[in-house]
């Protein structure tokens, strides 16, 4: 029997230990002679043996790291998440006159399922700041995902235009977390030193939206049943809220200023949303917006601020004035298109304009930031950036709505076929929209606007006045030219806001130009409605003389825009 082997290492000391076959015939006891202890070895560097065990160990290795350093898993779900809210606003404008059918309903009534998931997003946009600040961004985000998926199984069940368009609302309020929180969640993971890049790369996917959606929506609605565009929602929402818990770490809200009610303003620290109807090229305006790089109830820094800190106050009153009296309005319109003006169209009219008033009123003496900060109108350039963001909204969402039923009426296209048409539209979006906040860095916005602006104008009185007379391949050709114009206006207004408010007012501004623009998208498909139940045959000359009236009304404003900035180049 062999004790140890010969010329063993001793793995404790690090000595040479040699022992010798056991006695043959004597039992062994289990004793073994004591093992010489060895010294310490002397460290050759003594002046930094401290500096080198105070050294923390290497951490080991994380998730795959993706732009930036942000994980994958997380760039993946945040980016997904907010293509999946925008991709919805554009999915359902293809399936209108589809809806129309099936429930036997008015178009008047069925744009009501546009208009109503915009209203629910835009409502949720001033509770941002104090969602985030009283409960974390990622518990946001995943409530945002929860409501935009159960709003999407809702959907499938239908069994009216009314019961869907109340669907619809409840989806709508999750989109309306899921596309700002995304961005939020994004800046926090990325650091103030690399945000620019992160959500640059996550509003390259958001922008894909105009272009994708339509597609996507003709595609679904090639099967027969119109329910798959919502259907199609539920797995990825369960996909994406799994990838979201494991990949996402939680953040720590800011309870304690929250719970006092110890802020002054509502959303103010709200994150630089996206292209809220996600059509903005995020990347231009985060480079100049400091606020857009920390989570609501953030520091500059990243961190959540201490205990004590100011955390936002929801501005519940003016949000429910501003809301009532906008749907009011918009009932008007609706009515009005159904029956005709009567008793009924003015008493809702007169209620929407008093509500509207009455917030008015409000927003001017609150102690508090108001939802939609109308104070903001005194610094010079920002009430004309509002007004050209709002002809943005108008203009977009009325042509994505329009577009499919004019391919049906006068080229009877059906699924796919009325998805690509109003694709072209956003294929000139995405790459104008993806250039032009960059170059209005060196340029400004006022040029471009210009540009843009007369192209657009140009192109939309073009289609009013021939619509009927054009080939379907030159239709195709000359709204990928309308996009190419149209983005020219878009992003460079947006970028605008950060130069023209200081970085405290800029998270307040950001959250009232992204209202101007759902607001404004949700009176446009309203109009199409109106126009298309009064105006009969010639319901599209009627609908883009107006688009042709607020592309002009562009260009006007676009003299009260920045011009060149300071130290640009040349």
């Amino acid at each position: 029997m062999v004790v140890s082997e010969e010329g063993a290492d001793d793995s404790t000391t690090g000595a040479r230990v040699t022992t010798r076959p056991a006695t043959s015939g004597a039992p062994d006891t289990g004793w073994r002679p004591p093992r010489p202890r060895s010294r310490p070895r002397a460290d050759p560097d003594p002046e930094h043996a401290a500096q080198r065990e105070a050294e923390p160990a290497p951490a080991p290795p994380g998730p795959p790291a993706g732009p930036a350093g942000v994980p994958v898993g997380a760039l993946a779900a945040l980016g997904l998440a907010a293509l999946v809210a925008v991709l919805d606003g554009t999915v359902v404008s293809v399936a209108l006159r589809t809806l129309a059918e099936d429930f036997d309903a008015p178009l008047t009534t069925v744009v009501w399922t546009s208009v109503g998931y915009l209203l629910a997003a835009a409502t949720m946009l001033p509770l941002l700041g104090w969602l985030t600040a009283r409960f974390g961004g990622r518990a946001v985000f995943l409530a945002g995902l929860g409501l935009f998926g159960l709003g999407s199984a809702l959907a499938t069940l239908a069994w009216s235009a009314e019961s869907l368009i109340a669907f619809r609302v409840v989806q709508g309020l999750g989109g309306g977390l899921l596309e700002p929180t995304a961005l939020l969640l994004a800046a926090r993971l990325a650091g103030q030193s690399r945000v620019g890049r992160v959500l640059g790369t996550i509003s390259m996917i958001i922008n894909v939206a105009p272009a994708l959606g339509p597609l996507v929506g003709g595609l679904l609605l090639a099967t027969g049943h119109w329910q798959w565009i919502f259907l199609v929602n539920i797995p990825l929402c369960l996909g994406l809220l799994a990838i979201a818990l494991a990949f996402i770490p939680p953040d720590r809200p800011a309870r304690a200023g929250a719970a006092r009610g110890e802020a002054v303003a509502g959303g103010a620290d709200a994150p630089a949303a996206s292209g809220g109807p996600g059509d903005l090229d995020q990347s231009a305006a985060s480079s100049d917006a400091p606020s857009g790089g920390a989570a609501a109830g953030e520091s500059a820094s990243g961190e959540a601020p201490e205990p004590g800190d100011a955390a936002p106050v929801a501005d519940v009153r003016g949000l429910a004035l501003l809301t009532a009296g906008y749907v009011a309005v918009l009932l008007a319109l609706t009515r009005a298109g159904q029956a005709g003006v009567g008793p009924a169209v003015a008493v809702a009219a007169a209620a929407g304009v008093t509500l509207l008033a009455g917030y008015a009123w409000h927003a001017l003496r609150s102690p508090v930031a108001p939802a939609f900060d109308l104070r903001l109108l005194r610094r010079p350039g920002f009430g004309a950036s509002l007004a050209v963001m709002s002809c943005v909204g108008l203009l977009m969402y009325s042509q994505q709505a329009a577009l499919p039923i004019f391919g049906e009426e006068h080229h009877h296209l059906r699924g796919v076929g009325q998805g690509l048409l109003v694709c072209a539209l956003g294929l000139g979006l995405f790459v104008s929209m993806s250039w032009g906040g960059r170059l209005s860095d060196r340029t400004g916005p006022r040029p471009l606007v210009r540009v843009g602006a007369v192209a657009t104008a140009a192109g939309l009185a073009t289609f009013a006045l021939t619509h009927d007379r054009l080939p379907l391949a030159a239709v195709f050709v000359l709204f990928v030219a309308i996009g190419l114009s149209f983005g020219l206006t878009a992003s460079p207004t947006f970028a605008s806001i950060y130069r023209i408010l200081p970085p405290a007012e800029q998270p307040q501004g950001t959250t009232a130009l992204f209202m101007s623009v759902q607001l404004s998208a949700s009176l446009g498909i309203t109009l199409l409605g109106l126009l298309q139940a009064r105006a009969g045959g010639d319901w599209l000359t009627w609908l883009f003389g107006l688009l042709t009236a607020a592309a002009l009304a562009m260009l006007a404003l676009s003299r009260r825009l920045p011009g060149r900035p300071a130290g640009s180049p040349e």
